[in-house]
């Protein structure tokens, strides 16, 4: 397992060329002092058994002459640690669904993704297109299997996946669901329920349960 620098300013990536191919800066040449700027580093991130640290340069001008962050994907000069370093360091955005009848709020159990066999709140990616609450409505007439009413947006959490690493900004609306026959996505969704407040707090992770702490405290 190797340790390279990723180091990125406004779009614009720092790369080292070794051979024919361009790809990111080894650990060692900031020791061995080969690198003609200072930076900072900001975080460690596990691309492709490697660690990875996300670094920001401090420059006195624009680095016209690096490497831009967009064009890095469709690129055969690059290593493939490269455009997965790339990859790992865009933003995902996600949705997700506070559905509150009384005192349960409903919660789904996914057979597959990052919450694979986990309770959670519904919710997912904003696809292409989507606006994030186009995109709340959709997951969870997708997961739930019933139409429903999106409400006001009552946050975005931003925070760092401790098993990902990658950034979240996660948009959480206020949801009403139209019907109870729920018919949920057979190859996506194990279960559908109603779940009191106390015991869903239990039951699920992380940020999660910060927005039961923060929207539907009451039990």
């Amino acid at each position: 397992m190797g340790r390279y620098l990723y180091i990125e300013t406004d779009g614009m990536l720092y790369l080292v060329k070794r051979g024919e191919r361009w790809t990111l800066p080894a650990a060692e040449e900031a020791e061995r002092g080969t690198i003609p700027f200072p930076f900072e580093s900001k975080a460690t991130l596990g691309v492709q058994g490697h660690e990875v640290v996300y670094c920001v340069p401090r420059l006195p001008h624009h680095p016209r002459d690096w490497h831009p962050k967009d064009e890095i994907p469709g690129r055969d000069d690059v290593e493939p640690l490269v455009r997965m370093a790339v990859h790992h360091t865009l933003p995902r955005v996600v949705v997700e669904a506070l559905i509150v009848k009384g005192k349960s709020v409903l919660l789904v159990k996914p057979s597959r993704g990052f919450n694979r066999g986990t309770w959670t709140l519904p919710g997912g990616f904003v696809s292409y297109g989507e606006s994030p609450a186009e995109a709340v409505a959709r997951e969870v007439e997708e997961e739930a299997g019933v139409p429903c009413r999106v409400g006001r947006l009552l946050g975005v959490y931003s925070f760092v996946g401790k098993e990902s690493s990658y950034t979240w900004h996660m948009f959480t609306y206020e949801v009403e669901v139209l019907g109870e026959e729920f018919r949920p996505a057979v190859d996506e969704i194990e279960e559908v329920r109603w779940v009191p407040l106390k015991e869903a707090r239990a039951l699920v992770h992380g940020i999660k349960r910060k927005i039961l702490q923060d929207h539907a405290p009451g039990e």
